[in-house]
């Protein structure tokens, strides 16, 4: 099966978007650009990039760089991708490890996209969470924001041709984040885990976040599952599952992914 992949390159605070096409025969759905921080967790970046998809078939969808579901939609259309979580509690070792559960739209021909999410990973150490936003490729991570484990956040992107919002609310402590950018055209929302890219833009591992609980899963209100999503799972160069990804339920509007390899 081909697959067209175009490149996303994103950095804390401001970015640089390029769009890199080519047809390869192994899938493939990430690269970032290095972030300007020293830091290996906080100050890295998202690793995303588009996936087209040939022939349906009912098996998860292996990507070295996402693990969940994506759904396309009406190309320009006013689409809103939104989910709840609770940030997990990680077992860390010394190794920085980082994943980013996300509510986000793919725009522009898939040439950039709109997150919001939160960074779960292990610095140093010990476990680390704080939100982040994309607006239209630009990243802000909001890295003194600090979040923990245990609290539920809410995870909303809207996009319009006539502007962008993305939000993330810490419904446990009423904290919110937020940004305002302009309009795009989408063509896709996913909601699920993203890789971390540190500030060489080398992939992350995965920290052991056992299992992560996406819910109230919606686009443009609607459920998850009402819009026929394509289910992913992430594995590593080898083909070694890294996350696993669970089936719709109840309703298609919640779903779970799997620490399975770091």
């Amino acid at each position: 099966m081909l697959t067209r992949t175009r490149t996303i390159i994103t950095c804390a605070a401001a970015a640089t978007v390029a769009a890199l096409a080519a047809s390869i025969a192994a899938p493939a759905l990430a690269t970032a650009r290095p972030s300007p921080s020293d830091v290996t967790g906080p100050g890295g970046g998202l690793r995303l990039t588009h996936q087209a998809i040939g022939r349906i078939t009912s098996a998860p969808i292996s990507n070295r760089d996402f693990a969940g579901y994506q759904a396309t939609v009406r190309t320009g259309s006013a689409t809103v991708s939104a989910a709840s979580f609770t940030v997990p509690k990680l077992s860390c070792t010394a190794k920085n490890r980082a994943i980013a559960p996300s509510a986000a739209v793919w725009v522009n021909n898939y040439k950039t996209l709109s997150a919001a999410f939160v960074f779960t990973g292990c610095v140093n150490g010990r476990a680390r969470y704080f939100p982040g936003l994309v607006s239209n490729g630009r990243e802000f991570d909001h890295t003194t924001t600090p979040f923990a484990a245990g609290d539920v956040i809410d995870l909303t992107t809207k996009v319009s041709t006539a502007g962008t919002k993305i939000i993330v609310t810490d419904v446990t402590t009423g904290v919110k984040v937020q940004h305002t950018g302009r309009g795009a055209s989408a063509n896709a929302a996913f909601i699920g885990d993203v890789s971390w890219a540190n500030r060489n833009g080398a992939r992350q591992g995965v920290p052991n976040f056992g299992k992560l609980a996406f819910t109230h899963c919606l686009i443009d209100g609607k459920s998850l599952g009402s819009w026929h999503p394509r289910k992913y799972q992430r594995v590593n160069g080898s083909g070694t599952v890294e996350i696993s990804t669970g089936g719709l339920w109840p309703g298609g509007t919640a779903f779970t992914t799997h620490y399975q390899n770091s």
